[in-house]
């Protein structure tokens, strides 16, 4: 019987001619066209752009004839989510000089500008660089921004981490000069050392993308176990202060393949501070051998995590790293999931406020001036800005005299203070879905307000509008809003339909099951009615919806 010979993606092909990124961009973006070609797309989403198109008028430019309407998405990596207020304040002026007038912030800590055209991409990059910042690497396949719970910031005893997302971005980046030649200096600068490749990148780099992030010993916020690698500070009785490091976590999947699935992490091994980065290498090198380079569905590291098993993987990376792992101590058993919204004083005598911006999406309109108060904020005050993984605004650093001011500024903003917000509302999240993500299959961050409104209404009806309820909806199944964990999941699935899931952990330690499939976004409310019925009445009174769910055999 002949064996199927498979063959390389055509994203493998383009990465290996591509001269480490380069291949025709800097030729393209001279050109006075506003799209670029195929092989220049995948080559963008390394330097952290997304070819688009505003889909809203795809079909009437379709049927007059014209050309789409080309946009692009341009992505900046923020390690940890911290930004002095003169990056704030400069990514503020990106967004109404060369962008859609928004700021979206992202569950990775990132902010993306939408609505950007093809001849003003170079002038966001050099914007961005002249204050420390830039996209590339924040697509691609790579490792991406590296996400961190804001209270390895802000909170007392945890200093020794304060840096720690900083210091796995510059240890896992890539050294290729391409995006500085291409975006920034528009030409190769004499002046700037030729730098090889990391060698566990090389000229094919990853499979796919590679997420990292580093919870905070007790708050899962940043959902640790839905990642390729995670960290959970520790200490081990023996090896002292260290990680459980977790891998072979992801939450995407795909429709047109059945043997694509959502996965949470498993508990490889307990590093050191020290070992960390050589053993997280390790498992990079592990991935980029094993990893599926001939299907981009199912190519990322959670499938050679789920085809080899835990303890096959751990001997490749034991390989590579030329030692034995030490065992995983246990995971903590009180893990929470913080929400970081309102006020709350810090170790130095001052304070943060937790701003919730919903669906990620900083602007001024008809509601609120929420861009415009931020904006004052990074003028007036001495502060810095922390983005968290639930797309929301930290301000910290404030004096106690500046509290007065600074609630009234949001007030008068008409930006919803933190006891104003709904218990549905403070927890949701969303994709961006249409018009722009060429992903998306329907809406989902313009329709999550009316969803929020319909669930909390739901939610009244029954006396239960005081309990929390977590809620994160996507626009198809690639996860961006890591519905898979959240005790309501609400997924894309056709121009009008969604998936319903139920059951996912609070902190992230549990997925959702499918619950309903195809079903009207308008009827979700009336669908969980019967189990809000049995919550109210069969639930302990401090018992999340997701666990009773689990508890009682629902999900």
């Amino acid at each position: 019987m002949a064996v199927e010979t498979k063959v390389e993606s055509n994203v493998e092909v383009i990465k290996r001619s591509s001269n480490f990124l380069r291949g025709g961009l800097a030729q393209e973006l001279a050109l006075d066209t506003p799209d670029v070609s195929g092989e220049s797309e995948q080559l963008l989403k390394f330097h952290g752009i997304y070819s688009q198109d505003n889909r809203d008028v795809r079909r009437e430019r379709a049927q007059a004839g014209v050309a789409l309407d080309y946009i692009f998405m341009t992505r900046v990596v923020i390690p940890g989510g911290r930004l002095s207020t003169e990056q704030w304040l400069a990514l503020d002026g990106i967004a109404t000089s060369v962008a859609d007038g928004s700021l979206r912030l992202t569950t990775r800590q990132a902010v993306q500008f939408h609505g950007v055209l093809k001849g003003d991409l170079r002038q966001l990059a050099q914007s961005l660089d002249r204050q420390f910042l830039s996209s590339f690497g924040a697509c691609g396949d790579v490792v991406r921004n590296v996400v961190t719970c804001p209270n390895l910031h802000l909170e007392s005893g945890q200093g020794h981490l304060e840096g720690i997302a900083l210091q796995l971005r510059e240890s896992f980046r890539s050294t290729s000069e391409a995006h500085w030649e291409i975006f920034v200096n528009g030409e190769k600068a004499a002046s700037r050392e030729e730098i090889e490749e990391r060698p566990f990148y090389g000229e094919t780099y990853l499979p796919r993308k590679f997420k990292i992030a580093v919870s905070h010993p007790s708050d899962n916020c940043v959902d640790v176990f839905a990642q390729d690698v995670g960290l959970i500070p520790g200490d081990h009785p023996e090896a002292g202060a260290g990680f459980t490091l977790v891998v072979g976590g992801g939450l995407g999947r795909s429709y047109a393949n059945a043997d694509t699935f959502a996965r949470l992490a498993e508990p490889l091994t307990f590093v050191t501070n020290e070992e960390v980065e050589e053993v997280i290498a390790s498992v990079i090198t592990t991935y980029r051998d094993l990893g599926d380079r001939t299907d981009r569905k199912r190519a990322r590291m959670k499938y050679v995590v789920a085809d080899l098993g835990l303890e096959a993987f751990r001997s490749e990376v034991e390989g590579r790293l030329g030692r034995r792992l030490r065992a995983p101590i246990p995971l903590p058993s009180s893990f929470d999931a913080d929400d970081h919204l309102g006020w709350r004083p810090l170790p130095d005598g001052t304070w943060q406020v937790g701003i919730r911006v919903g669906a990620g999406r900083v602007r001024d309109d008809e509601h609120s001036t929420l861009r415009s108060a931020l904006r004052h904020i990074a003028e007036n005050f001495a502060v810095t800005f922390f983005i968290t993984p639930q797309q929301d605004l930290i301000v910290s650093g404030l004096r106690e005299d500046d509290r007065n001011a600074i609630e009234a500024l949001l007030v008068q903003h008409h930006v919803r203070l933190d006891g104003e917000l709904g218990n549905v509302e403070r927890r949701a999240l969303a994709c961006p879905a249409l018009p722009t993500c060429s992903q998306a299959l329907t809406e989902s961050e313009r329709r999550l307000p009316e969803l929020v409104s319909g669930l909390e209404g739901a939610l009244a009806a029954r006396q239960l509008g005081r309990r929390p309820l977590q809620l994160r909806m996507t626009g198809c199944p690639n996860g961006c809003a890591r519905p898979a964990v959240a005790e309501i999941g609400v997924v894309g699935r056709t121009k009008s339909t969604y998936d319903l899931y139920l059951g996912g952990g609070i902190r992230g330690d549990r997925l959702a099951s499918l619950y309903r499939e195809k079903v009207s976004l308008d009827d979700i409310p009336d669908i969980l009615g019967p189990l809000f019925d049995r919550w109210g009445a069969e639930g302990e009174s401090d018992e999340a919806f997701g666990d009773f769910l689990t508890r009682v055999g629902v999900a």
